[in-house]
């Protein structure tokens, strides 16, 4: 009886010290922290805005700039801060960085370009039901670094879509799940206005070598 009463009180005894390793176990736990999105800030000047007729074309694009720029007065001209990021273009008040002047998403971002002065940038937003506007602003001491940056954000955006496209399955009778099909226009959309902004930048040279 004493023996039985020994071996219970050492299986007590065992079992407590399992738990009390246990309890030794922190209960916080550092995750690594996730990278954040890598955000390039330029001071510009924003001219303004005006709706176009057409999604993509140079034609279109300086033709928005010429007009912006000889009815507007360079004191009029709100100083910003253009934000772009891999998904967002954003510009904010200079003296009020809470107010969003404006915010485009790069997937909705369909041409981009310098105009005939090396000082415009110009991009056209898609707003959806094909109504496009064009926005302008005015880079110092030129448009070399703010093209090259959303021109990159574009390409990594296209890059994304690409990845994230699901592989071509065998053909079947039903539809193509939503998904596959907002995946494709969102490809089809970025694939154009990336085209359209390779075929901008062969046609002219490089801002950056303008000294």
């Amino acid at each position: 009886m004493a023996e039985r009463k020994n071996a219970k009180a050492v299986a007590c005894s065992s079992l407590q010290e399992r738990v009390n390793i246990g309890l030794d176990v922190p209960l916080q736990v550092d995750f690594p922290t996730p990278k954040t999105e890598l955000v390039q800030k330029f001071h510009v000047q924003y001219i303004g805005m005006m709706s176009v007729t057409k999604p993509i074309g140079m034609d279109t694009l300086n033709g928005a700039v010429d007009c912006l720029m000889s009815s507007s007065n360079k004191e009029d001209w709100m100083s910003v801060i253009m934000n772009v990021a891999d998904a967002t273009v954003t510009v904010i008040k200079e003296k009020n960085e809470e107010e969003v002047v404006l915010e485009c998403r790069v997937r909705f971002l369909s041409f981009m370009g310098v105009g005939k002065d090396v000082h415009n940038f110009a991009f056209i937003m898609d707003t959806g039901n094909q109504h496009f506007e064009c926005h302008v602003f005015w880079c110092e001491p030129n448009a070399g670094s703010v093209s090259e940056a959303v021109q990159a954000a574009c390409m990594l955006r296209y890059q994304k879509c690409l990845v994230a496209r699901p592989p071509p399955q065998r053909a079947r009778a039903s539809s193509a799940p939503p998904t596959d099909s907002v995946t494709r226009r969102v490809t089809t959309s970025v694939k154009r206005g990336v085209l359209s902004i390779i075929d901008t930048l062969k046609q002219k040279r490089p801002v950056s070598e303008i000294p």
